[in-house]
Order: C-alpha cells, then structure tokens, then sequence
C-alpha cells in the first residue's frame, strides 16, 4: 500500500490560536471559582502565581513548538527514543483528556443552566461522539467562531469590571504559611489546561515555528488578562454571595456588573467554548489512541476505520470514558484534582525530555529554563499524588489499564510473527496465489485520465473505463481511504486499515486498457485528489458524486469543492453521477 500525501500545512495562526483556545482558553470559566473556593480573599495571589506558572509552561512550548515542526506532542517526541515512556507519558495525556471532556462539558451546563448537571453533560459527550462519527471537517473554522463570541462577551465583562478591579489590586497569600499557600496554588493550576494540544498542531501549521509562537502569545494575553481584570473584580464583592455561584462564576459576574440580560450571554458564550473544548479533548484522545494502535502499542482494533474514515472503537472509548467519570465523580472540584496530575505529568516528560536531549540544538540559557520548569512541575506532580489520593488512584488506574493493553497487544503481535516464519517455510507449489495484475508502463505522451474511486463506485469505474478505451487514455485509477483524525499521524499509517483494489484490477482487465492503480489513506481526500492529477499530469479528472444530506455534507465537508478551488486550470474536471 502506498500512502500518497501527507497532511498539508493549511493552519495559519489565527485559526490555530481559535483552536488552542477553545481548549486552553476555557481556564478561566472555571479556574475563577475553584480559587475562590480554594483561596477565599486571598485568590489573588493564586491567581498570579498560577499565571506566572502558565507563563513559564508557555514559553518552554514555544520551543517545543519550533523544535518539532512535524508534531511535539508529548507522544510523538518520545517514541522515536524510548517507547515505553511515551506510552507511559500517553496514558497520562490521555488521563487528562478524559476529565478535560468531563469537566468542560460540565461546566457547559452549569453555565447553561440545564437541569441535572451530570446527566446532561453525559447527554452531550453522547452527542459528540454520534456527530463524530462523521468525521467533522470545519472545526477550526466553528472554533474561531466561538473563540470570537466568547472574547466579545468576556471583554464586554472586562471592561465594565474594570473601575473595580484597579480599585481592588490587592496580592496577598493566604494565612497559614507556605505550605498551606502552596497547597492552594497546585489546586488552582488549571490554566496550562490546553497547551499541550498547540504541539500537535505544528504537522498542519504553514510556518509551525512563528504560527504556533503567535498562537500561544495571543491565547496567553486573552487568559492572563481576562483572568486578572476579572478575579481582581470578583474579589471586590461579598465571600458570602460568591459562595453560591462558584460552578457558573462568570455568568454571575456577567449579571452583576453587566445587567441581568447580559449573564445568560455570557453563559451561552462561555458554554459553547466549554463544549467545543470538551469536543477538542475527545477528538484528541480518540486520535491518540489511534496513533498508538497504528504504532501496535495499543490493540489493533482501535485503529479500524469506519467508511468516514473515523476510528469508531477509538471514539467509542473516548466518549464512554468522561461518561463514567462524571457518573462517579459530579463535583467540579472532584474533577479539577483528578484533571492536574495526569496534565501536569505529561507536561512535565515532554519538557524535562526535550530539555535534556542533547541532539536537539538548544541554547544554554532555554535548556536551563526548562530543566528549571521540569523541577517546579515535579514538585507540583508530587504533591498532587500526595494531597489528593484519588487523583493518584485514578491516574494509576488508566497506566495500569494502558500497559496491560500494550503487554497483551506485543503478546500477539509476537505469536503472529512467529506463525508467519513458519509459514515461509511452506513452498510456493503448496499455497493457491493469485497472479498479480500486469503491469503497463506509463507512456511518456499521450492522454491520461485519473478517476478517484471508493468500494461503491464499480458502475463509475466501468464508464471510465470506457472512455478510456475509446480515447485510447492511459488510466490512472486513485483508490483513497478517508483518515479523520487530528494531530500527528502514524509512522505506518496503513497499520489495521485495509484499501482493497481486487475488484479494480478485475473491472480494469475486462476492457483490456492500460492502467495503474494508486491506494493510499489520507486525511485530506480533496487535497490528495487534486495533488494527485497535478503530479501525474493529467488532462482529465473525474469525480463520482453521490446523492448526500444537508447534515452529512455540513459534517463532512464537500471534497469536489475543494477539489475544484485546488485543481489546475489546465486540467478537466468532469463530475458523473454513480
């Protein structure tokens, strides 16, 4: 199988910063409430300390960012070196995406006001999942939507909140020591939420060095800012009316400073960021298990594709995960200290990792930097493992799970390398095989057609087929598997997926035309279609099209329109019913 394209770089940094937002962004819709739950009057303080750690995390993942341009994730930039620790550092990830889904859309609906919190939030995951079935293909475009609603909203509140926060600038830790100050603080860390999701956008950005720069600064300024203006605002107001609206504080505040009318725009805004964040972690942990699968660390299964090209067993456990989660554990706070420890470990192998690999070329001051960042993660990690147990429980828990899934998987992969060595022993006069198709030289003049086909397009195929024998064409046949993941993709990434072309070389044969077939698995169908006519220099492409609903087209996106804004002028495009 040949794969023939790579993802392309289409992700500016405007639409990746929308992106990062709607994940890392959605800090503050909580963050808010659980200092003041946490810290009282002095949530302040926290407040900047947590921003300053979210500052440093950022800086060291701008160089993440410019040292991995083919994707930075924690996975992707351990696997090449040590296998086991990537996986290890996965689960982890994967440990915060699934409280990230839980928390997020939670929160939606306490900003929603939706009755029975926690079953709606498990309504809605469900929701995701049925829509991401499809392969949705617009997400940058929907986020950059919803990052815009959101900021207007949020910058309205911030502007009349501010007469009250400069008035209110007041920095002070909590009485009972440093200790106490420090257990606050690592319960209030939720704002590096999200950074990790900008490193696996670098395999799509145009320029991954300065895009992702521009991303992270921009979504630094929005959340320390708004952050800032807002909490010094929160604080001017009574501890006893605060203490009732900490799951929606945002929307309070909206009310208060705004008007009555303006809480609830606020709590659409707000929701719907909190939404798309939950959808952002669902995809991302459905694609990371798809990674791992296609790299035979995780089972096999989890690679397989639906026909849109979706890992269905992959989605189906990253939407029954926060499902779960939220059945058993409801409370914001609950799930806040189960999200750190898996967020924080990954964050903090990625950095300590890509600190001291030497053969990446870092400069002094930046490699201490982050040894520096490694060691104040660290501590931050240990005291969550020893502060909040079942944070610890629940982390174990999904690396016991993910290893024991890794150890059976190498088991079988081992028994089924071992079969197969026998099996070359048998003798070729033993076995049935069947003649491979023959092989035509691709003239160097002369017509040429490229038909993009799929399993149900034999009857488009048989016309082609015709008009390429009356027009005495050389035919190029383009068989493509749709892959709708995000991130990186995979080393091998026909690993589990199947792209059958028996039934082209029987159909092609028939009408006795010279022929080359080309298979392959993309991300981008309409892309690859028209790099594909561009590189073989054909003089005609043809496209089937089929009968599809409004919904599906929405979700899906439309390849032939894309197909047609990339194709050369130079080209045909000729469009046949199937």
């Amino acid at each position: 199988m040949e794969v023939v394209t790579s993802r392309p770089r289409v992700l500016g940094w405007v639409r990746s910063a929308a992106i990062l937002d709607g994940d890392w962004g959605t800090s503050i819709a909580y963050v808010l409430g659980i200092a003041f739950a946490l810290g009282g009057p002095s949530s302040t303080f926290h407040l900047v300390m947590m921003l300053g750690l979210t500052t440093l995390v950022a800086v060291n993942y701008i160089t993440i960012c410019r040292l991995y341009p083919d994707g930075g994730g924690v996975y992707s930039s351990l696997r090449n070196r040590t296998r086991p620790m990537a996986v290890v550092a996965a689960l982890m990830l994967a440990a915060g995406y699934i409280v990230t889904a839980s928390l997020s859309v939670l929160e939606a609906c306490h900003y929603f006001g939706l009755p029975y919190p926690v079953f709606s939030a498990s309504l809605i995951i469900g929701g995701i999942g049925v829509l991401n079935l499809f392969g949705p293909r617009h997400a940058g475009t929907f986020a950059l939507i919803i990052s815009t609603l959101t900021l207007l909203a949020l910058g309205t509140l911030a502007v009349f909140a501010f007469p009250d926060a400069v008035s209110n600038i007041t920095i002070r830790p909590a009485e009972g020591g440093s200790l106490v100050n420090w257990s606050i603080f690592v319960g209030t860390i939720l704002s590096i939420s999200g950074i990790e999701s900008i490193s696996n956008m670098t395999s799509v950005m145009k320029d991954p060095a300065k895009d992702s720069r521009r991303a992270i600064l921009a979504v630094l300024l929005k959340v320390s800012s708004l952050t800032l203006i807002v909490g010094f605002a929160m604080n001017t107001l009574p501890a006893t009316v605060l203490g009732d609206h900490l799951d929606w504080m945002l929307r309070f505040l909206g009310e208060h400073y705004v008007g009555a009318w303006f809480g609830p725009v606020v709590g659409i805004a707000v929701g719907l960021l909190l939404i798309s964040a939950g959808n952002t972690a669902i995809n991302a942990l459905m694609s990371l298990q798809f990674l791992m699968s296609a790299d035979r660390e995780l089972p096999p299964a989890l690679s397989r594709l639906n026909r849109y090209g979706v890992p269905y067993h992959a989605l189906g456990v990253a939407v029954g995960l926060p499902i779960i989660v939220l059945i058993i554990e409801g409370d914001v706070l609950g799930l806040a200290s189960l999200y750190a420890i898996g967020v924080v470990g990954a964050i903090l192998i990625n950095i300590f990792s890509t600190g001291i690999n030497r053969i990446l070329k870092i400069s002094l001051p930046v490699r201490v930097l982050m040894l520096v960042s490694a060691v104040v993660l660290f501590l931050i990690e240990v005291t969550i493992a020893i502060d909040k147990t079942p944070a610890l429980v629940f982390a174990l828990s999904v690396i016991a799970v993910g290893m024991t899934a890794r150890t059976i998987t190498l088991r079988r992969a081992r028994r089924v390398s071992t079969a197969a060595a026998g099996e070359e022993a048998i003798t070729t006069e033993e076995v049935a095989v069947r003649p491979a198709p023959p092989a035509h030289p691709i003239p160097a003049e002369g017509p040429r057609i490229l038909v993009a086909v799929h399993d149900l397009s034999e009857n488009l195929l048989r016309r082609v087929c015709e008009e390429t024998k009356l027009q005495k064409s050389f035919l190029f046949v383009l068989n493509l598997r749709q892959l709708a993941v995000s991130g990186e993709l995979p080393a091998d990434i026909t690993s589990g997926v199947r792209v059958h072309t028996e039934w082209i070389d029987r159909i092609c044969s028939k009408y006795d035309i010279p022929y080359k077939v080309i298979t392959g698995i993309t991300p981008e169908v309409g892309y690859t279609i028209a790099e594909q006519a561009a590189t073989l220099g054909v003089h005609k492409l043809i496209l089937g099209t089929t009968k599809r609903s409004l919904v599906e087209q929405a979700l899906r996106g439309d390849v032939i329109r894309t197909v047609s804004e990339l194709l050369p002028d130079e080209i045909q495009l000729a469009i046949y019913r199937n």
